[in-house]
C-alpha cells in the first residue's frame, strides 16, 4: 500500500507535519528564560522586565559561566527588540565590563569567568530607544576545595565523598575478583 496513490492520506501526513512544524517555529519565536532560579528586575515606570539567570547553577571559579537576559515588554510579554546593552560584574574589589552589546531580539548572554568565590554583583544598562533600565542582580559562587589526585576537578564536597566511595567499592570488587582468580587458579594446579 503507497502513500502517495492515497491521496488523502498523503494530505493527512502533510498536514500533520505542518503543524508540528508551525508549533515548533512559534516555541522558538516565543522562547523567554524558564530555569527555575530566574532573577527578575522590573520597571513598572518604563513597562519593561528584565530577566536574568546563569549556567551553571553553581558557577566554577575559572571556568565559563553564561550569564543569561531577557529584556521584555512588561504588559505584553514580548522581547524589545533593537537596544544597547551593558554589563558589568564586580565583587565589590574586581570590576570587569561587557560593553557595546547590540541586542537585536531581546535576549543575549555572555560568558564570564569569575576569579574567586563570595557574592558577584551583575549590574545591566539597557539602553531603549526611548529610556535607559539599570538592574542588578547577585550570583553566588560556591567555595571550592583544592582538586586530589583521584579527584582533579571537583564539583563540590558530597560529589567528591561520593566518588571516594565509588573508587573504594570498585577496588574491593577487583581485589575480590583477583584474590578469587587466584585461588581457582592455585587449586587447579593441585
Amino acid at each position: 500500500m503507497d502513500i502517495l496513490k492515497r491521496p488523502n492520506a498523503f494530505k493527512f501526513l502533510l498536514f500533520l507535519s505542518s503543524l508540528v512544524l508551525l508549533s515548533q517555529s512559534v516555541i522558538l519565536c516565543e522562547a523567554h528564560i524558564k530555569e527555575t532560579k530566574v532573577q527578575e528586575g522590573i520597571d513598572k515606570n518604563k513597562n519593561i522586565k528584565i530577566q536574568f539567570v546563569y549556567a551553571p547553577e553553581k558557577p566554577i571559579i575559572d571556568t565559563f559561566t553564561e550569564l543569561q537576559f531577557s529584556i521584555q515588554d512588561l504588559e505584553t510579554g514580548q522581547h524589545i527588540k533593537d537596544f544597547d546593552a551593558r554589563v558589568v560584574v564586580t565583587n565589590g574589589q574586581r570590576l570587569f565590563k561587557f560593553e557595546n552589546i547590540s541586542v537585536a531580539d531581546g535576549d543575549f548572554s555572555v560568558k564570564y569567568l569569575f576569579p574567586d568565590d563570595g557574592t558577584h554583583q551583575v549590574l545591566t544598562r539597557i539602553n531603549t530607544h526611548n529610556s535607559i533600565l539599570l538592574s542588578s542582580f547577585s550570583v553566588f559562587v560556591p567555595h571550592q576545595s583544592p582538586p586530589s589526585l583521584l579527584n582533579p576537578f571537583p564539583n563540590n564536597q558530597s560529589q567528591q565523598n561520593e566518588n571516594e566511595q565509588w573508587i573504594n567499592i570498585i577496588i574491593t570488587i577487583v581485589i575480590s575478583i583477583a584474590v578469587l582468580t587466584l585461588t581457582i587458579i592455585i587449586i587447579k594446579k593441585k
